[in-house]
């Protein structure tokens, strides 16, 4: 005659404790999801008051723009790497360029310098559609 095993009793302590919070969780989370799917006065989302953008904050946040890319600049040539940084301002983008120290001969440009020229074109373009210039 085998002796019958209780599988309660043949879990480790641990096991069974991690099971036994699982099953006394799995309500309460039911809940809460119930809860979150309806929306009450509480939580209906409330109107915020966004201050509009002005000139004084964008030239602001170019200047800041450019001091960090100087810093940038300064501290790659302090460590004599060939890598240098830079803001277009016609198409609104980073160009990072990466030099031979030997030669100072352009390695690598991202973007590549045809995408530069490709949207500087773009940009023009744009403005002769617009402006009418023909």
């Amino acid at each position: 005659m085998t002796p019958s095993i209780n599988p309660a009793a043949a879990m480790p302590a641990a096991v069974a404790g991690a099971a036994a919070v699982q099953r006394a969780a799995a309500p309460a989370a039911g809940a809460a999801a119930a809860s979150a799917k309806a929306p009450t006065a509480a939580t209906a989302p409330v109107p915020v008051d966004v201050p509009k953008k002005t000139s004084v904050d964008l030239e602001e946040g170019l200047k800041k723009l450019s001091d960090i890319v100087e810093q940038m600049n300064k501290e790659m040539q302090s460590q004599q790497r060939g890598l240098s940084f830079s803001h277009d301002d016609a198409i609104n983008t980073h160009v990072v360029t990466v030099t031979s120290a030997a030669s100072g001969e352009v390695i690598r440009q991202i973007p590549t310098e045809v995408v530069v020229r490709v949207a500087h074109n773009m940009e023009k373009l744009k403005g002769m559609l617009f402006d009418g210039k023909f």
